[in-house]
């Protein structure tokens, strides 16, 4: 019994040690990260290994998936702490029911590594493979799918514990984020094979072999991301550059709920600034996601239809966050339908182009499963369904005689590599990510979601303009280095802000327009799907044979 409570406890530091190299705020002790230039990034090569040790040392395939499931609950429950406050804050709920709420999700993130965890334990069980010939295989398979299970929610892929380590994070621009999860996965598994040889027997075999894998895959990634980041820095220099506006309300979601009570003060607060870009000869200037205080009509022919005492803009085109409502008809009369929307308007206010956002927040814009699980109407509060859009096409607008495209990624769309892919491969010249991360308070939130903004743009091989309502708003060059400026967290939270009539700010500054293709654009996931048909043929060729030798040994 002592010796199962010591591999659980070894599971759970782990994911803990995980979790540490991700962007972290500690509720408590500060109000921003506590890790800003990422020095405990490099725990996620070894923070993986206790887990491991007690992988090793599971009694069977069950206990070795409660292991996964431990470890992944403490990663996840220490990574996405935030989720309950937007449900306390912001949705009345009490903090039982959101700590209820929370922990479905995270046992949802965790059921993937303990998934990963399972068939790990099956597969040297029966093959005799040692994990780390196998584990990153099964490591990707897993992320991968969580990518897509019940509509997706990738987020806390290990994969980003390295943005921040410049020349492996180029990796991605071969296979994506899965790739750098597979090579943190295959290093935590060579370190642990090397701590568990050493406590062998005398004369136990070493891991040479899994050594000279892990290093030549390491030494191939600092090597390519060194290169990487030299062609991508020059490619950069000689680069057209579009200058854009980034406009932060700092409004707390208290204020912002109540919009239209709101809407003058909310408005005198962006349009000085926005005027201000305009001014300072910005092309496009960004409003983050559903800012535009009161709702309009998705055929909104121009703002100064609503607002009409605005000013309009000399040369800059406005991406304007707004959410839209139009009423249907349906079965028992008329009923809403709402869409966050991204407006272009050109400088004289007119509308553009639209895009609705494609990829909703699950119990945030609706409610999987709400018909055939009644008992969830109880537990999230009352709205109006949220229709998802289904076009995914840049918009374009004329600047300086020539033409130039972005893509409109709200929020949410952000954390889907897929997304990002599919405008790149239709020559988008840069990525825009509106977002509000104001439901999430003073937390890691923010951080965690620029890390994950910075990889789309080493993926794409695009600049990315990321305006926040509050949150981080930044520039993100096509290496995944954020320009000077970014915009820190403002007042999400008047009861924690130190200053919650800190005033709205601008950022403006050049991002460079590249037109290449990285090799992730042209092939998109075919890592992470090699990895889940290996996974799928391994695992099956692994059940039909008996085990070949006891699970304690490792090489």
């Amino acid at each position: 019994m002592r010796a199962r409570a010591g591999r659980f406890t070894l599971a759970a530091l782990g994911g803990l040690l995980q979790a540490l190299s991700l962007p972290l705020v500690v509720p408590g002790l500060g109000l921003r990260q506590v890790d800003p230039s990422g020095f405990l990034e490099p725990l996620a090569w070894v923070g993986l290994v206790p887990a491991l040790l007690a992988l090793q040392a599971a009694t069977g395939p069950l206990e070795a998936a409660l292991l996964g499931l431990t470890a992944g609950a403490a990663m996840f429950y220490a990574t996405i702490y935030w989720v309950s406050h937007a449900m306390t804050a912001f949705g009345g709920l009490s903090q039982g029911v959101a700590f209820v709420g929370l922990s479905g999700l995270v046992l949802y993130m965790a059921a993937h590594w303990s998934a990963a965890f399972w068939a790990s334990s099956v597969v040297r069980r029966r093959t005799g493979w040692p994990t780390w010939a196998h584990l990153p295989v099964l490591w990707v398979a897993t992320e991968f799918s969580r990518n897509y299970l019940f509509t997706g929610f990738p987020w806390g892929n290990l994969g980003y514990t390295q943005v921040r380590n410049g020349p492996v994070a180029q990796l991605a621009s071969l296979g994506g984020v899965y790739a750098v999860a597979g090579l943190v996965v295959l290093v935590n598994c060579v370190v642990a094979a090397w701590w568990s040889s050493t406590r062998a027997v005398a004369g136990a075999a070493r891991p040479w072999r899994a050594t000279a894998v892990a290093a030549a895959a390491v030494a191939f990634t600092l090597g390519y991301g060194a290169w990487n980041l030299s062609t991508v820095r020059r490619e950069m220099a000689r680069a057209p550059r579009v200058k854009i506006g980034l406009v932060q309300a700092n409004v707390s979601q208290e204020v912002k709920n109540q919009g239209p009570r709101y809407a003058e003060r909310i408005v005198g607060r962006m349009w000085p600034l926005t005027l201000e870009a305009d001014r300072q000869g910005a092309a496009l200037v960004a409003w983050p996601e559903a800012s535009w205080p009161r709702s309009l009509p998705p055929a909104l022919p121009g703002l100064l239809a609503v607002a009409p005492d605005l000013e309009p803009l000399q040369g800059a085109h406005l991406l304007l966050g707004a959410t839209t409502v139009q009423w249907l008809p349906g079965p028992q009369g008329r009923v809403p339908q709402v869409e966050n929307t991204a407006f272009l308007l050109g400088p004289d206010l007119r509308v553009e182009d639209r895009y609705v956002k494609h990829h909703l927040v699950p119990f945030g814009e609706y409610v999987p499963l709400r018909e055939w699980l009644p008992f969830l109407r109880a537990v999230v509060p009352a709205m109006a369904p949220i229709a998802a859009g289904g076009r995914l096409v840049p918009m374009s607008f004329e600047s300086g005689g020539r033409r130039i495209s972005f893509a409109p990624m709200i929020c949410f769309d952000a954390i889907f590599p897929e997304v990002a892919r599919t405008f790149a491969l239709q020559d988008a010249d840069f990525l825009v990510n509106p977002t509000n991360d104001a439901w999430y308070g003073y937390s890691s939130g923010p951080y965690q979601f620029l890390a994950i903004v910075r990889m789309r743009a080493i993926e794409t091989g695009r600049s990315v303009a990321r305006p926040a309502y509050s949150g981080v708003s930044a520039l993100v060059y096509p290496t995944g280095e954020v320009a000077p400026g970014a915009l820190e967290v403002g007042p999400v939270d008047p009861e924690l802000a130190p200053d919650p009539d800190e005033p709205p700010r601008l950022l403006v500054g050049e991002i460079p327009i590249l037109k290449g293709r990285t090799p992730y654009t042209r092939f998109g996931d075919i890592f992470a799907w090699g990895c889940a048909i290996a996974s799928v043929l391994l695992l099956g060729a692994a059940i039909l044979r008996r085990p070949v030798r006891s699970e304690s040994q490792e090489n």
